[in-house]
């Protein structure tokens, strides 16, 4: 079985825009080319694991989601020869403005129906893999999943979902302040 890092996008790979829908706007946060590379030496798949509700919302299309992966593992690629193996996201919100994408479904985080078709797609060993998001969410998601989880600091860390009721008393495995610090947690992890 293979061990895998699953990785929030907005926030953890690239910075944190509000409803990101244009290509020239996508900015890889500093350090995370570097952090990958580590992360891919010791042979972890590294998976995105994201909510686009701009897709729910109208803003742009499940394909113009995907052209927004290809130019980001371009980007990364680029700069240090190390790719995202997949991107998972889901289009759906309950509050959806297209109609097709207004739906509860597994799939969107906090439920971890985008992880377990990972761990499916890809042979995942998740007691040995890890979740690494920004908001409480990831953590929840990687909780659910049954990964290890770590909680990167930003503004969006600390918010509550709307709308969502969870255990308050959830709580990440590491808290790190960035994706590099994060990589350090790991292998502190697995030692």
């Amino acid at each position: 079985m293979n061990k895998a890092v699953f990785l929030d996008r907005d926030g953890v790979i690239i910075e944190e825009k509000d409803n990101l829908y244009k290509i020239e706007d996508i900015k890889i946060i500093e350090g995370v080319p570097e952090a990958l590379k580590i992360l891919k030496q010791n042979n972890f798949i590294l998976l995105g694991i994201s909510n686009q509700p701009v897709v729910a919302r109208g803003l742009i299309t499940e394909e113009y989601v995907e052209k927004i992966h290809t130019e980001i593992n371009s980007r990364l690629e680029k700069e240090c020869g190390v790719e995202i193996d997949k991107f998972f996201f889901c289009p759906h919100h309950p509050n959806a403005n297209v109609e097709k994408y207004r739906i509860n479904c597994s799939c969107r985080k906090p439920n971890p129906g985008l992880i377990l078709q990972a761990v499916k797609e890809f042979n995942i060993d998740i007691k040995n893999s890890f979740m690494i998001g920004d908001r409480i969410s990831d953590v929840i998601t990687g909780k659910r999943a049954g990964c290890k989880t770590i909680l990167i600091e930003t503004d969006y860390s600390k918010k509550k979902i709307e709308g969502v009721d969870y255990d308050i008393n959830i709580k990440p495995d590491f808290i790190a302040k960035n994706l590099k610090n994060a990589i350090e947690k790991i292998g502190f992890l697995n030692n």
